[in-house]
């Protein structure tokens, strides 16, 4: 059947969270379908990736057009330049709407949309975010499914009460609920609701207790991220996450602030190394202040990273959704030791698989117990493999294929605003 795919970034390389899930749902799609993908170019994460944008643009295209039918790429009009981003947040809080719903609109997005919707009578139309929702009134009206990446709205309120300043809180507090009020009302629009975990359908359905909501969990691909056997090195510590990210950028400061010094009074030998793009000039500053941590930016491979690591951390408390460097780690046969926060959406079993730790007390704990302890690490990192193996794309995609055949029969919905 034919497919229209609108993507809020072009979802190549998988090498981010989001970018990961959306390429091999899509590339997995395109194992039975004819799809068409119109995605928004992200120039940040774009030029982090590649060495120019233009090199990243072709580089996507030629990859992407190896399963798609078709790709278009369409720029982000309201984001540009350097007042782009608050600006765009001063309007949608003067008109009442909010940021996450507002900054990839734009009335030559709109046209582009509509002109390829009117090309082809496509039996489903993916949108890969809530904040494409307002483009649902152009694609035609054929049956159309939303996915959510994390449930925006709660996502904006955790981190309302997470937030350091009062003003910081009133903003995200009021983003939450205004958003809140969005995911009700466009809602009805699409047939099927796609969540990342049980968790997310949960929370999702406690703001719209009638929609259809299915869960098509995160992945990882297996024979990617593998054990490489590389020796490992003595009492090293590892963490790999975007550093554009707000969630990962707390976690880190968070790590190095509070757990850091406590484990190097314990363990005087340890060695933390820090890996993801765009890493800020606070969080650079910290680690070079600090004995024997390295702040890496952006790593074209981060496995052999990973695998010459005793023990991975992911002390990431806030945000939303799953989080796809869990399981990355996990299929690299790694010790891991999370934020309770960091495994939410993954059939981890404490002890088991995965140790958890929520206070810097608890981290220090557990990870200077666990780099005196190969045998345990051995253990967890065997039973993290065999956890990771059921987290497969090639099943998940099976699975988001059926859900979209399945909302292809479904009669098409109103689209209107």
């Amino acid at each position: 059947m034919d497919v229209l795919w609108l993507a809020h970034a072009i979802p190549y390389p998988p090498k981010a969270g989001f970018l990961t899930r959306s390429y091999n749902l899509l590339r997995e799609l395109a194992r039975h379908q004819r799809v068409d993908l119109i995605a928004f170019v992200q120039e940040p994460w774009v030029t982090t990736l590649f060495p120019s944008l233009e090199q990243g643009l072709a580089e996507s295209r030629q990859a992407l057009e190896g399963f798609c039918r078709s790709v278009t790429f369409l720029p982000i009009e309201a984001v540009r330049g350097r007042w782009g981003r608050p600006l765009t947040a001063a309007r949608a809080l003067l008109r009442g709407s909010t940021y996450a719903t507002s900054w990839l609109v734009s009335a030559s997005a709109r046209a582009a949309i509509a002109r390829q919707a009117a090309t082809t009578r496509y039996a489903l139309v993916h949108f890969d975010t809530i904040g494409l929702a307002p483009y649902a009134a152009v694609t035609g009206g054929a049956p159309a499914m939303l996915t959510h990446h994390n449930i925006e709205s709660h996502m904006l309120l955790r981190r309302a009460d997470n937030a350091g300043n009062a003003l910081a809180r009133a903003y995200f507090r009021r983003e939450g609920r205004k958003l809140q009020e969005i995911e009700r009302r466009v809602a009805p629009r699409f047939a099927v609701h796609i969540t990342c975990s049980e968790l997310d359908s949960a929370r999702f359905r406690r703001i719209v207790p009638d929609a259809r909501v299915v869960v098509i969990p995160n992945g990882v691909d297996c024979e990617f991220f593998a054990p490489g056997g590389s020796p490992t090195r003595p009492d090293s510590v590892v963490f790999v996450g975007s550093m554009n990210w707000y969630p990962n950028v707390d976690a880190m400061l968070f790590f190095l602030q509070q757990v850091w010094p406590r484990l190097k009074e314990r363990v005087p030998g340890a060695t933390m190394d820090i890996a993801g793009s765009s890493p800020p000039a606070s969080l650079v500053k910290l680690a070079g202040s600090l004995p024997d941590v390295r702040v890496h930016g952006y790593l074209p491979d981060v496995r052999p990273l990973i695998d010459q690591a005793a023990v991975y951390v992911c002390p990431i408390r806030d945000g939303g959704g799953t989080k796809l460097k869990i399981l990355d780690a996990f299929a690299m046969r790694k010790c891991v030791v999370a934020h309770p926060i960091a495994c939410e959406g993954i059939d981890v079993t404490a002890g088991s698989d995965v140790i958890l730790a929520s206070t810097a007390e608890e981290f220090v704990a557990e990870i200077s117990r666990l780099l005196a302890d190969a045998g345990q690490r051995r253990a967890l990192g065997t039973a993290a493999r065999r956890l990771a193996e059921s987290y497969s794309f090639r099943g998940i995609g099976e699975r988001f294929n059926a859900t979209a055949e399945d909302v292809a029969r479904q009669p098409p919905v109103d689209t209107r605003p």
